[in-house]
């Protein structure tokens, strides 16, 4: 909910305000040396807060950055820092243990989000799409908006009660999450009990799941443009949950990592087209809140299954109890399996937005998956003859895709040019160089174009090297 306020930077500073308090409650309940109970639910609701920043930072960047250029350059920054920061906040803690008690560590974290909040107040108020003003009779932008800014976080829980595809998509990627967790656990088991590879061993393990995960990954993007991913999934489901069964039959400390690559790409795949059909199946204005809820169920699922497995383990031992968590995957998508036929049947693919943003230049070099999550976001509008599309001198909130019809290009009042070629656009010059539309736009006769929002349009031309380039040069040609 925080990530979808007006005012993102408002959020984002509320966001480290609440992880101070959180960590500071827990710190205090810790150095005050109060009852362990106390201090684990304070520890809990610290953990919680953590995911209150992350979607907001994710949703502010493109409002923030001027071009695509710089946006690239915030996501691949943002993410050195987070990777040096998964360095140095152990070592950081362990320097503070070695002068104070446990406490200290978590009220070190509090002063660090009173220091990010105070940070994130310096910077430039932002008003994402949802809050742009506009006449809502005329402009899909507006309209769609309006009726997003009257959604709660209760919305998202309504989503998965009422449809049944996004529930069992849900249940499955949290049961795939349950085996994670287990995972985490019967990794040193295996490695420490029964192959005799010692602490060594439960790395390797970790990493080829690691492996796995990557080329799973990887290999499963060539499913998102693809109309039918529910049998995919399914498929992804049981290669995992397969993998580790044959893990427990014939693993040894030679084979096993093998098995569990495999294991991996099953995992990630089952991931991938799972997300993708939550995609495709949930509306716009309440995705994030249905992820939310993914989020949420998929972390309770790796800690069921952290806590459950050593239980499994006493009652079947260390192999017995890999074998029934592989063994749940497939079992799961069994009971599940007529769900996931009607998933398809019922699933939307945006083919005429692909259509149409395929012929346009500058998206033309994206690739399926990244064509077909600009379309799903984008929204058709029917524009009257005479009707102005842009006005010279206003933000730019928006990029349009002709579908058919002519529109008249005037700057400073002077006519320009004809647009009038099925996947033509405009609207790319304020966008691209932040800078107020620079002509106005005039349908000369009824037109249908495709509308793509400025932080969704930056996103995708940011992230794709050629579409940057083509970007680059249809600005350069216009101005």
């Amino acid at each position: 909910m925080l990530a979808d306020r007006p005012q993102r930077t408002h959020a984002l500073a509320a966001g480290y305000i609440i992880q101070a308090l959180a960590f500071g409650a827990t710190a205090a309940c810790m150095i005050l040396g109060l009852p362990p109970l106390v201090v684990y639910c304070a520890a809990a609701i610290a953990a919680c807060t953590i995911g209150f920043t992350r979607p907001t930072q994710g949703a502010l960047l493109p409002e923030l950055s001027r071009t695509p250029e710089e946006l690239s350059v915030a996501n691949g920054v943002s993410g050195t820092v987070e990777g040096a920061g998964l360095f140095i906040g152990p070592l950081a803690a362990a320097a503070i243990l070695t002068v104070g008690p446990p406490g200290m560590v978590f009220l070190a974290g509090a002063i660090a989000y009173v220091v990010a909040a105070s940070l994130v107040v310096s910077l430039p108020a932002t008003a994402h799409p949802h809050a742009i003003e506009t006449d809502t009779t005329s402009d899909p932008i507006a309209g769609e908006s309006a009726a997003a800014e009257r959604l709660n976080i209760i919305d998202g829980i309504r989503v998965l009660r009422e449809n049944a595809d996004v529930r069992l998509v849900v249940i499955l990627l949290a049961l795939r999450g349950m085996v994670i967790g287990a995972l985490d656990v019967l990794f040193i088991l295996l490695a420490l009990e029964v192959y005799g590879t010692g602490q060594p061993g439960a790395g390797i393990l970790n990493g080829a799941l690691g492996v796995g995960t990557m080329l799973g990954g990887a290999a499963a993007f060539s499913l998102v443009g693809r109309r039918r991913l529910a049998p995919a999934l399914a498929f992804a489901v049981c290669v995992c949950g397969f993998a580790l069964v044959a893990t427990a039959a014939l693993g040894t400390g030679t084979t096993a990592p093998f098995l569990i690559v495999i294991a991996g790409i099953g995992s990630a795949a089952a991931d991938v087209a799972g997300r993708t059909i939550l995609q495709r199946t949930t509306p716009d204005a309440v995705l994030g809140r249905v992820l939310g809820n993914l989020e949420g169920f998929y972390l309770f699922g790796m800690s069921l299954g952290s806590l459950l497995v050593p239980v499994i383990a006493v009652a079947t031992g260390i192999v017995g109890a890999l074998a029934l968590t592989g063994a749940l995957l497939p079992v799961a998508v069994v009971l599940g399996w007529r769900g996931l036929r009607g998933i398809d049947r019922r699933t939307r693919v945006p083919e005429r937005e692909i259509a149409a943003i395929a012929r346009n230049p500058v998206f033309s070099p994206l690739s399926p998956p990244a064509l077909e999550a600009v379309a799903r976001k984008a929204r058709w509008w029917v524009v009257d003859p005479g009707h102005v599309a842009i006005h010279q001198g206003d933000r730019g909130d928006a990029y349009y895709v002709i579908e058919h019809g002519r529109f008249q290009v005037d700057v400073d009042g002077r006519p320009a040019r004809i647009l009038d070629k099925p996947g033509e656009g405009f609207g790319e010059i304020a966008l691209l160089r932040d800078v107020p539309r620079t002509a106005t736009v005039t349908a000369v006769d009824e037109a249908v174009v495709l509308v793509v929002r400025r932080d969704d349009f930056l996103a995708a031309v940011s992230g794709d090297a050629p579409a940057r380039a083509v970007a680059e040069r249809v600005v350069t040609e216009r101005i």
